[in-house]
């Protein structure tokens, strides 16, 4: 308490002080931690412990898409069916399944790959990285994030979002970055960031410890 006490009243003092960049965050359920932006909103869905999802929302920034930047951390056990809000069924039986699915479903058939899928390093274990450009018409009211496509004129949401896959014995961890062309440099940092301190404490909500 004299420590935290003696901290607040220096930055009281000298008004160079201000809040952290980043927090140390740990998950609701306690099975993974890592760094993320200081002051963004936090908000979990969990099914059971077959799916979990984090979103990690920033604040307003016209650059994107309806001014809201986000980075999400999901957990999937592998070969679980889990039934999305469209009615249909999404199951992956692999890191690999789950990168060839998500390439050919949610951005096929045209996209471009500014970082194609390779093996990195994420909080000491080995994952892969991925980088899509994708654009997605919208609304032509949609007012925050969106352009006008060179080829047809209608109002796209440029999308160019960043996944680090980090698999596991009993399923896999995403790490989404979901940025527009136009806005990614912008937390592209704080993104990578969560990535290089990301670290499976458990293999999923309520799972055996990561090994």
């Amino acid at each position: 308490m004299k420590k935290f006490f003696l901290g607040a009243l220096a930055c009281a003092i000298f008004s160079s002080c201000g809040p952290p960049k980043y927090a140390a965050y740990v998950s609701v359920d306690s099975d993974w931690r890592g760094s993320v932006p200081w002051g963004w909103h936090v908000m979990t869905d969990r099914e059971a412990t077959h799916y979990a999802q984090t979103n990690f929302i920033g604040p307003f920034e016209p650059d994107f898409y309806l001014g809201v930047p986000s980075f999400s951390v999901r957990w999937y056990n592998y070969s679980y069916p889990r039934r999305l809000p469209d009615g249909l069924l999404e199951m992956y039986s692999s890191a690999d399944d789950f990168i060839q699915q998500t390439l050919s479903y949610v951005y096929g058939p045209k996209y471009e790959m500014p970082q194609p899928v390779h093996e990195i390093t994420a909080g000491g274990r080995k994952a892969k990285h991925f980088v899509v450009l994708s654009p997605i018409p919208v609304p032509s009211s949609t007012r925050w994030g969106t352009s006008s496509s060179a080829q047809t004129g209608e109002t796209v949401n440029f999308r160019q979002h960043a996944y680090v896959v980090v698999p596991l014995k009993r399923g896999f961890y995403v790490l989404v970055y979901p940025a527009t062309r136009d806005g990614y440099k912008l937390y592209e940092p704080q993104f990578n960031q969560l990535v290089n301190t990301f670290s499976p404490v458990l293999e999923g909500p309520a799972g055996p410890k990561a090994e």
